[in-house]
């Protein structure tokens, strides 16, 4: 399909996703603690709409598709459901690791097997764990295994001790999740590399909450807003104070040239007559879902910059670091892997008229890439790959569209 969008200058107001990763969090402990909590402002993502699906399927077979967060999250809820069910998923699903996790669960006494490849899903969980205790587990490959872990602590005639060995990637997260457990009334505790979790005493709970509306999907704005200099959009309900990791954008806006401004009922982003800083070093350890947008954004300002902490792009909906460096060399940007080290130089950044970039049916590099169409008409497919965490992206575009 042909992308194309003219740069505007004028103000638009934009309802930005409800974050699936606070929603899913809390449909989780919902589920499993029976807490009868009103959820407002629910996210309408595609993961989001299927995890409420499955946590009310009688199917003892569940297909998580190619929604991670889902597939860890119920690898953790099942291990403690007297029920046996198997999770399996997309074929892009069953080549991602669920080792870490499932060894963690069979370590404290969960009964798992792997039903093709070792390591990956399908799985079959045969729940019952009941006894809790202390479990190590490596920080590095996805903090959503750790926060599975903790959500289920709780549950645990014992309560559960977390160990987490090494550097924690995207560690915001984990502390999303202790920060909303603690929300809720759970006895949880973060401290340095250790998580514990005492049993469940039904304390005073919240009875209802509202789900922020989602900073990573900012990000798009971001670049958006870079290439359009005239152009004022105001986030309805966005906040500088958030449980998400990714408000990290508020401090970095600067950096890139842009700035925000809190007004009543949002907050408001707009480009400055600053150009974007010229920043040799980008660590996405905590922030690796921005990764996408801001190398694109670097890349269009011809910027050369070296990029670290971006290990676990390598197993999200699709190999991200690939993919970035498959498409940007379409417009003449390197983006070379260095030992632990990612290095662009997109200094002959140019964009050709209808080039057509793949997206691999992921959506934060679906996102991503279109923004270029700002700069001249490109072309992509499957442009549904959005729906996983913002299915209005086209229609908001749409309001900017030539």
């Amino acid at each position: 399909m042909n992308l194309f969008f003219k740069p505007k200058d004028y103000k638009i107001e934009i309802d930005v996703p409800a974050s699936k990763s606070i929603h899913n969090r809390v449909m989780i402990l919902n589920a499993l603690y029976d807490l009868n909590i009103k959820i407002t402002n629910p996210s309408n993502s595609g993961d989001s709409v299927l995890l409420q699906k499955l946590l009310k399927s009688k199917s003892d077979v569940l297909d998580c598709e190619n929604a991670g967060t889902v597939f860890r999250f119920l690898t953790a809820y099942f291990s403690v459901k007297n029920e046996a069910v198997t999770l399996t998923g997309s074929q892009r699903m069953q080549s991602r690791p669920i080792a870490e996790l499932v060894n963690s669960l069979k370590e404290l006494g969960t009964e798992i097997d792997y039903l093709d490849k070792i390591g990956f899903p399908p799985i079959k969980i045969f729940g019952g764990l009941t006894k809790g205790g202390s479990v190590n587990i490596n920080g590095g490959i996805s903090s959503q295994f750790i926060s599975a872990l903790a959500m289920i602590g709780p549950k645990l005639e014992s309560g559960l001790e977390i160990i987490i060995e090494g550097q924690i990637s995207s560690k915001p997260y984990v502390e999303m999740t202790v920060k909303l457990m603690q929300n809720l009334g759970f006895n949880i505790q973060f401290i340095n590399n250790k998580i514990i979790t005492k049993p469940w005493n039904r304390a005073t709970q919240l009875k209802s909450v509202e789900i922020e509306p989602d900073w990573s999907a900012v990000a798009f704005w971001f670049q958006i807003a870079s290439l359009n200099p005239k152009l004022k959009t105001f986030f309805k309900r966005l906040k500088t104070q958030s449980v998400q990791g990714d408000s990290v954008l508020y401090q970095w806006a600067e950096k890139l040239g842009l700035r925000f401004t809190e007004t009543k009922g949002g907050l408001l982003l707009k480009k400055t007559t600053e150009s974007i800083k010229d920043i040799t070093h980008w660590d996405f350890t905590n922030y690796p879902d921005l990764a996408p947008s801001i190398i694109i954004l670097l890349s269009v300002a011809k910027k050369i910059a070296v990029f670290t902490g971006l290990e676990s792009l390598k197993i999200k909906e699709s190999d991200r670091t690939l993919a970035l460096h498959t498409e940007l060399k379409k417009c003449g940007v390197d983006l070379i892997e260095n030992n632990s080290e990612w290095i662009l130089d997109a200094s002959k950044f140019e964009l050709q008229e209808n080039t057509l970039f793949e997206n691999y049916d992921d959506h934060r590099i679906a996102m991503a890439l279109a923004i270029l169409a700002f700069i001249k008409p490109i072309q992509m497919e499957n442009l549904e790959a959005v729906n996983k965490s913002y299915p209005d992206f086209w229609e908001h575009l749409r309001t900017l569209k030539s």
